[in-house]
């Protein structure tokens, strides 16, 4: 009897391992129908960290393991033809994603997921942003050009609100998990919190939140813009050959981060900079562009900055940012960023645009 009892005990001890264990097992099916990507290998990221890879075949691909505590996955695939990425939470379960389709199903956190996705899609208003969008880049004239961007940033800007709201509602139905860090993450890069009201959310949220990296990165963002901004001296970069403060100290000037391959940031050097450096340089004006987030290696660099050049009929002064951080030093979201800074070197305004750029150089010469 001792004997069957020893037997049963180990039987109930082995069946209770086994089912703890299972329960942190996941699948991950994913659906990929288009026949460009059969072939090709899917990856499974954690953060900027490949976790697992399969190869596409018959449409789909399998990803399974195990999982302590739920975390944001990407599934990443790469075919001739363009790219193809979706999160998704990484939690216990059988978990099925259409890449293609941008759908989520299977587990109750990525059911949630999917139906506070499909909330932001805005599928009403993307179709007409695509169309001042292909405006903007066909504009035959200047004119033409700046009112396309009028209109998509005020397409935009309902759209970029309406994801902000439902973000933040979402957040307030998830603040103890990953859903409501995700949320908060995805409300945070819209740009409608500084870092003092950022921060005030984080520092009451819950360490899930708390510990999230976007959320982390997005207040080291916001910190640096602060640092930064309209009425705080500027900070030095440095430069291949030389500093900012090399070109700019004792002068007023305006300070363009852009790259070559940055449709925007061509229009402005073309449309602005270049009549504007015409127009001011002999006035106590200087203009610098500093060259950022150039792609390829330090050769490719450094021809598509000199290419650039010769393209536009740059001829005011450029640094080439040598030590690729003075977008973090900056906090730039995006380019180009043109900055304003007085001869005592306090900066004077961020973000110009257009004849804004005029604007904010003639009211600081009369100054």
């Amino acid at each position: 009897m001792k004997k069957v009892n020893v037997i049963l005990c180990v039987t109930v001890v082995m069946t209770m391992i086994l089912s703890c264990g299972g329960n942190h097992h996941y699948t991950i099916d994913g659906i990929v129908a288009d026949d460009q990507f059969d072939g090709q290998t899917a990856y499974l990221y954690n953060g900027q960290t490949v976790v697992d890879s399969a190869v596409v075949a018959d449409h789909g691909f399998r990803f399974e393991g195990k999982v302590e505590q739920p975390w944001m996955g990407t599934v990443v695939l790469t075919a001739e033809a363009g790219r193809a990425m979706l999160e998704f939470v990484v939690e216990p379960g059988k978990i099925v994603v259409d890449v293609l389709e941008d759908k989520l199903s299977g587990t109750p956190m990525n059911d949630s997921l999917s139906a506070y996705l499909q909330r932001i899609n805005n599928a009403d208003l993307r179709d007409e942003m695509n169309t001042y969008m292909q405006l903007y880049y066909s504009a035959p004239t200047p004119e033409v050009r700046a009112d396309a961007e009028r209109r998509y940033d005020s397409v935009e800007t309902i759209a970029m609100q309406r994801v902000f709201d439902e973000s933040m509602s979402f957040y307030e139905g998830n603040r103890d998990n990953l859903l409501g860090a995700y949320a908060l993450g995805n409300a945070a890069q819209l740009d409608k919190m500084d870092y003092a009201e950022l921060n005030a959310k984080v520092e009451q949220a819950s360490d899930v939140v708390k510990e999230y990296q976007p959320i982390q990165v997005k207040l080291a963002q916001l910190k640096a813009i602060e640092e930064t901004s309209a009425g705080r001296h500027y900070t030095d970069i440095q430069g291949v050959d030389g500093r900012l403060s090399d070109l700019i100290d004792g002068k007023l000037a305006l300070v363009d981060f852009y790259a070559s391959w940055c449709g925007p940031c061509r229009n402005e050097i073309r449309d602005n900079l270049v009549p504007l450096w015409a127009k001011y340089k002999d006035k106590g004006l200087v203009i610098v562009g500093l060259n950022v987030w150039e792609r390829g290696d330090r050769a490719s660099r450094e021809a598509a900055h000199q290419k650039v050049m010769a393209d536009l009929g740059i001829t005011y002064p450029q640094l080439v940012d040598s030590t690729r951080t003075a977008t973090d030093t900056y906090g730039v979201r995006g380019i180009p960023q043109i900055i304003l800074i007085g001869a005592n070197g306090t900066i004077l305004a961020r973000d110009l645009r257009g004849a804004a750029i005029e604007d904010a150089i003639v009211n600081a010469m009369g100054k």
